[in-house]
């Protein structure tokens, strides 16, 4: 996998012609619904599961770079997208079985990071709920982060939960265990949806 590849405009045009293939299109017809004048509510990315998903990567809010791009994306370019496409990568986790999303959708940090309050959690929380309506084979949810943890537990989810440090270079650079940590919740959720392998 290449990190950052929505960096560039081909790559970021290529994807939005992707963007209502079948496994996807109820999503991002969903999200568009979610749209406002005041809220900008990124796309999910095409190249991950859509609808099949089997397990919900669960983040706090989107970050600058999700303007530039439209998605939720472990593509985009900015070090958390960097840092999580590669610890799938060396946790072996088929992307294919993996969706992201934010415990607050819409964008709150176009122009630096704002870092969502419980007032914004509380509102987010019935969009949260529908979305697991629309993933029928989801299995598992993995909260990225101490503010999606928190989030979460008003949700009234039996999914099978599992947790890793956000993976934001601030994070990691600041706590070295960190991302250790993070890898490991990630090779527990593989061997979750992949038992024995």
């Amino acid at each position: 996998m290449n990190p950052r590849t929505l960096g560039g405009e081909e790559a970021r045009d290529a994807r939005h012609q992707q963007a209502y293939e079948p496994h996807v299109a109820p999503l991002n017809m969903w999200a568009q619904s979610l749209r406002t004048e005041v809220r900008e509510v990124p796309l999910f990315d095409p190249a991950d599961s859509g609808i099949h998903a089997r397990a919900l990567l669960l983040l706090e809010s989107p970050g600058p770079a999700v303007s530039r791009s439209g998605f939720i994306s472990m593509d985009n370019p900015d070090g958390t997208a960097e840092n999580m496409l590669r610890l799938i990568e060396e946790s072996h986790l088929d992307r294919h079985d993996l969706i992201l999303w934010n415990v607050v959708p819409w964008q709150m940090s176009r122009k630096g990071v704002v870092t969502p309050k419980p007032t914004h959690h509380a509102q987010a929380r019935p969009t949260t709920r529908h979305l697991l309506t629309l993933l029928p084979d989801l299995q598992a949810v993995m909260l990225v982060g101490r503010h999606a943890q928190r989030a979460w537990t008003e949700i009234g989810s039996d999914l099978k939960r599992f947790e890793m440090p956000h993976p934001s270079p601030q994070n990691f650079n600041t706590r070295p265990e960190a991302r250790q940590v993070a890898l490991q919740a990630l090779i527990s959720l593989r061997h979750f949806l992949n038992p024995g392998k």
